[in-house]
């Protein structure tokens, strides 16, 4: 598959479920963010969840209106960081940032184009 962004490709963001993307692509404010917290850190960003087809996204128990399949938002990690403290870093990046301390992953989305970094927080 194709890169999306100089360091992720659309094989990241794929559903899990059927393999597709969104037929407007993945968001390009998200792209650059995610861009943006990859050189701030100096290390690769993993997705672990990008686009979710509606079907996949049931099928996880996301809900109805979930960034994810509108293609704004994905699930990462970075190995050697904690998840608070990459949650802490994409609060200055992301519109939302969801922190899964548990699950050991961040949720970020751009569901306002970037615009209100830190507005959307919340704890899974």
């Amino acid at each position: 598959m194709a890169m999306l962004s100089a360091h992720f490709s659309e094989s990241e963001f794929a559903c899990k479920h059927c393999g597709t993307l969104p037929t407007y692509g993945i968001s390009s404010a998200l792209l650059t963010g995610l861009e943006r917290l990859r050189a701030r850190l100096g290390r690769p960003i993993y997705i672990s969840s990008g686009y979710r087809c509606p079907v996949h996204n049931a099928n996880v128990g996301g809900v109805s209106n979930s960034q994810h399949v509108a293609g704004t938002a994905a699930d990462i990690y970075v190995e050697g960081v904690s998840t608070r403290e990459l949650a802490r870093i994409c609060k200055q990046i992301f519109d939302g940032v969801g922190t899964y301390v548990s699950q050991g992953f961040v949720h970020v989305d751009m569901r306002a184009g970037g615009s209100v970094p830190g507005y959307y927080l919340w704890e899974g």
